[in-house]
């Protein structure tokens, strides 16, 4: 049972989209509950680093495996977590291995309007640091080895600096942030 929408669900929410929670919606408690263990944080950040069945979570975070099955169960109640693959054991055991999520979770403390305009924040601003990041490869690799006299083998990382491509990036960069500042003043 997860706590947060999915594919499907009433919101409109698709699957692999930023999830808002709201801090006085049912459910976030149990969110709030399941992460207030140093343990079970631990636990998640070792699962960002890498998926891992529960015996080699409990191996890499020196804990017992009781203890590690114990906050996993949690943390996938809550929908922090999914089994992502299953891998088998040297004894031919199957094990689940533990990712994270496919909806990323925002926690947010504001009203229902503030919670609609930070989502959709949320979403452009992802989108465009998407197409920032492309734009900017594409005219880093053009620079680089799309024309006569392109870069080589040999460039310091100072010449590297003065590529568009890393210029455009840390522009767009910049006027996004600048755009959020903007919108956090407004509200």
């Amino acid at each position: 049972m997860s706590l947060l929408p999915s594919t499907g669900d009433v919101t409109g929410e698709q699957e692999g989209e930023i999830q808002v929670l709201g801090v006085d919606e049912d459910g976030s408690a149990d969110v709030f509950e399941a992460l207030s263990s140093d343990t079970a944080r631990r636990i998640l950040t070792a699962i960002y680093d890498e998926p891992a069945p529960p015996s080699e979570l409990a191996d890499r975070l020196d804990m017992s495996l009781q203890n590690v099955s114990y906050h996993l169960d949690t943390l996938e109640d809550v929908g922090v977590i999914q089994v992502a693959d299953t891998r088998y054991s040297e004894k031919g055991k199957e094990m689940n291995v533990y990712a994270p999520a496919d909806d990323p979770v925002v926690m947010f403390v504001g009203t229902e309007e503030r919670k609609t305009g930070f989502r959709d924040l949320l979403k452009r601003l992802v989108g465009a640091t998407g197409l920032l990041f492309v734009i900017s490869t594409l005219l880093f690799a053009f620079q680089a080895f799309g024309q006569p006299g392109g870069a080589s083998d040999d460039l310091t990382p100072l010449e590297l600096l003065t590529f568009p491509g890393l210029e455009f990036l840390l522009g767009g960069l910049f006027v996004l942030g600048l755009v959020v500042l903007l919108w956090v003043w407004n509200k």
